[in-house]
């Protein structure tokens, strides 16, 4: 594989990983698939971690790199088929029909991290959290540990939303599993952080693909399927650090306390969830936290960073 300057975070590097047995729909241009694997430099500690992005999301957090590096480990994260830099105009942003097809961008991923390195770890925010635990269960102790950052393993709502959400979603999904679902677009947590709202970063544009994301019955059909297996315990061995913010606010209308909260999940229902993940469980609640915790106010992330440095010191 060839490294080459990272074409969104300055002084990173990153790779195309082929995908040639990932599933085409119909639609799709001729590009192959990819997933791209990025780096801050080549191999320098014997440990590594390996971050996985959420919904719509690419891997952008430099910041997020240098603290892993900090803790003597090296920082690796994945760019998804359909998402970021591997995201091709006329592909369906986002698309899978199951999350397990994910194991393929995973597992080369692992095959070339641990070529240099001793001891690997998982980090995983919202839904790339959900894929994280689930391709931990499926392949045991393959890595020290699992970090997750508002991982997404339960679904958000009122307890009749979540009820309808499976059968009207597998309804949508045998008539058409790119059907787009009439869900109301709001993106408070976007507001939250983009410096032009008046929050403190710069997001590049190839986290969202203005307008490409949408939720598409199939889609969700395999988050909701992930979401039940999480249901029936995942029996994972290694230790996991879960990290949630203090409260969400899932209100439609925008208001200033948003600045301090989730506004994307329901962390009640993700702590109560966590239980579920395996054996050895550490819950930790962070006041003022955002959805994703590492671009919350400075002192706050400063806690989200002690919080995972010593849980790291303590268990890899």
């Amino acid at each position: 594989m060839r490294w080459t300057s990272d074409p969104i975070v300055p002084g990173f590097e990153w790779a195309r990983i082929g995908l040639p047995r990932a599933q085409r729909i119909a639609g799709d241009p001729d590009a192959l698939l990819t997933a791209g694997l990025i780096r801050h430099h080549p191999a320098t500690h014997p440990r590594a971690l390996l971050y996985i992005h959420g919904w719509s999301d690419c891997f952008y957090q430099a910041h997020l790199a240098d603290q892993v590096e900090s803790w003597g480990m090296d920082f690796y994260a994945l760019d998804l088929r359909r998402y970021g830099r591997n995201l091709v105009d006329g592909q369906r942003a986002g698309w899978i029909s199951d999350l397990s097809e994910y194991d393929e961008e995973i597992d080369a991923a692992m095959s070339i991290i641990r070529a240099d390195h001793e001891a690997i770890s998982l980090m995983g925010h919202s839904t790339g959290g959900l894929i994280a635990v689930l391709w931990a269960a499926r392949h045991p102790n393959r890595v020290k540990g699992i970090i997750l950052n508002s991982p997404w393993i339960d679904l958000q709502g009122s307890a009749m939303a979540r009820m309808i959400a499976g059968p009207l979603t597998r309804a949508v999904t045998q008539a058409s599993a790119g059907s787009v679902l009439p869900i109301a677009s709001r993106d408070n947590f976007a507001r939250s952080v983009r410096r032009e709202f008046g929050g403190e970063w710069d997001i590049p544009f190839e986290k969202s693909r203005d307008n490409a994301f949408v939720v598409r019955a199939g889609w969700l059909k395999a988050i909701l399927e992930g979401h039940a297996q999480v249901e029936q315990g995942l029996g994972i061995e290694v230790p996991i650090l879960t990290l949630l913010s203090a409260r969400s606010d899932l209100s439609a209308t925008w208001n200033e306390s948003m600045r301090g909260a989730d506004t994307v999940l329901d962390v009640e229902r993700l702590a109560a969830a966590t239980i579920r993940l395996g054996r050895h469980l550490t819950l930790v609640r962070i006041t003022g936290g955002l959805h994703d915790l590492v671009l919350s106010a400075p002192p706050v992330r400063a806690m989200v960073f002690a919080e995972m440095r010593r849980w790291v010191r303590a268990y890899l």
